[in-house]
């Protein structure tokens, strides 16, 4: 593989394979203790989503590698999710996704990975800002979570083009999606100061109407490929 030893390879796959154990479990537990909490589950397994896309992140030196091994696991895991369907193998696998309707756990990974890599090959590849595809992970998936369960817990004020959206979980978006990206982009010490909290509140305000017009299930991809977006433009205007 370019750019990486086969010894950093194992080791990168290693921390992927034992965060996504570690996440696995942790939500596993929580479903048992509370089941019928559907919506909660399905968040928490999102939000488990978010920290093996971090660590996937930041487990190689190349973001070339990081790129095609998240490739190699989409035609992987897409095959073998086609074939547990067509056939009905491992239920539990599905129930334990909270699959709201079929294929949509094979449409998340798709979208999920695509993201991914998009993120990973303009931040990281183009303009060399690993930090930049991390907070434009983070203006999606914690502020998406924050929506769905703002939304259907307290949402009362329906607005949007189909009305199904509330302005209660957008304005939770927007807030969660600012605090990460604000976050993000202050740990990596690559911004001034002074442009990072007028960014962060524009990267996340646009994540957050992003996600609130997007009614095809697509914000997955939509919202963090805008967040970069606004943080590219910031970048190239330092």
């Amino acid at each position: 593989m370019p750019g990486i030893a086969v010894g950093e390879l194992g080791r990168g796959l290693l921390y992927i394979l034992a965060s996504a154990a570690v996440c696995c479990l942790l939500v596993l537990a929580l479903c048992r203790l509370f089941p019928a909490w559907t919506e909660l589950n399905r968040k928490l397994l999102h939000l488990s989503v978010i920290v093996v896309l971090s660590v996937w992140l930041y487990a190689f030196s190349d973001w070339r590698v990081t790129v095609l091994t998240m490739a190699v696991l989409l035609a992987v895991v897409f095959a073998a999710l086609v074939l547990i369907e067509k056939y009905e193998l491992l239920p539990a696998l599905l129930r334990f996704a909270s699959e709201r309707k079929p294929g949509e756990l094979r449409k998340s990974l798709c979208a999920v990975c695509l993201m991914f890599m998009l993120v990973a090959a303009v931040g990281w590849g183009w303009l060399g800002e690993r930090s930049l595809a991390l907070a434009a992970v983070f203006a999606w998936g914690p502020g998406d979570a924050a929506a769905a369960l703002i939304g259907k817990r307290f949402g009362r004020t329906k607005i949007g083009r189909e009305k199904r959206k509330s302005l209660e979980g957008t304005l939770a978006m927007f807030t969660i999606s600012w605090a990460c990206v604000l976050a993000v982009l202050l740990c990596s010490r690559r911004f001034p100061f002074w442009t990072v909290l007028p960014l962060s509140v524009v990267t996340g305000a646009v994540s957050a109407l992003v996600e609130l017009q997007e009614q095809r299930g697509l914000d997955t991809i939509f919202c963090p490929a805008a967040a970069m977006a606004v943080l590219c433009l910031g970048r190239l205007l330092q």
